[in-house]
C-alpha cells in the first residue's frame, strides 16, 4: 500500500479529532494485518470505490466513542452510547474519510465513499477479500482509535 494513498487518511484524522473533537492524537507504530480485522467495542466501516477500492475501519473503545460524541456534540451525550453518540462517531469517520477523499482527488486519484456501518459489540470481526490492511493506532488522551486502512488500485 503506497504511502501516497495513506497520508491523506492520516491527516485527515488528525486534523478532524482535533476540529470537531478538540482532541489531540499522537500516531503510533504502524503495522501490517491481514484480514479478518479483530475490531474493539465500537467500529465504523466505510468503502471505498473508484481509482482505489476497499475498506477504512476505525475501531475504538465504547468509552472513548462516548467522549469523542460527547465533545462534538457540546456535551449532549453524557452517559449512554446512545444513537445520537452513534450517529456522531459515524459522522466523524465520514468526515475524515471525506476530507482524505478529497486530498487523494487532489493528487489525482477519485474516489467514492460508501455509507458508514457501524458495528458494536465485543469480539467484533471484520471481514474482507483479500487485502492487507495497514493499521494506523492513533492515541489520546481518553484513549486509542485505530484505523485499518486496507487499499489497492483499481484493477484495469
Amino acid at each position: 500500500m503506497k504511502a501516497e494513498f495513506i497520508n491523506p487518511f492520516v491527516g485527515a484524522a488528525y486534523d478532524i479529532i482535533k476540529r470537531v473533537a478538540a482532541i489531540e492524537a499522537t500516531k503510533g507504530e504502524l503495522a501490517l494485518a491481514n484480514s479478518p480485522i479483530r475490531g474493539d467495542e465500537v467500529n465504523v466501516v466505510i468503502g471505498v470505490t473508484g481509482d482505489l477500492t476497499g475498506q477504512i475501519i476505525f475501531c475504538l473503545s465504547e468509552a472513548t466513542a462516548l467522549v469523542f460524541a460527547s465533545k462534538m456534540l457540546m456535551n449532549l451525550v453524557t452517559d449512554s452510547f446512545n444513537e445520537l453518540a452513534k450517529s456522531a462517531i459515524c459522522e466523524m469517520g465520514n468526515m475524515i474519510l471525506g476530507r482524505a477523499v478529497t486530498s487523494l482527488g487532489e493528487r489525482g486519484y477519485f474516489c467514492n465513499l460508501t455509507p458508514p456501518a457501524l458495528f458494536i459489540g465485543k469480539n467484533v470481526v471484520v471481514s474482507t477479500q483479500a487485502l492487507k490492511f495497514l493499521v494506523i493506532p492513533l492515541e489520546t488522551k481518553y484513549g486509542p482509535i485505530t484505523i485499518n486502512a486496507a487499499l489497492q488500485e483499481k484493477q484495469a
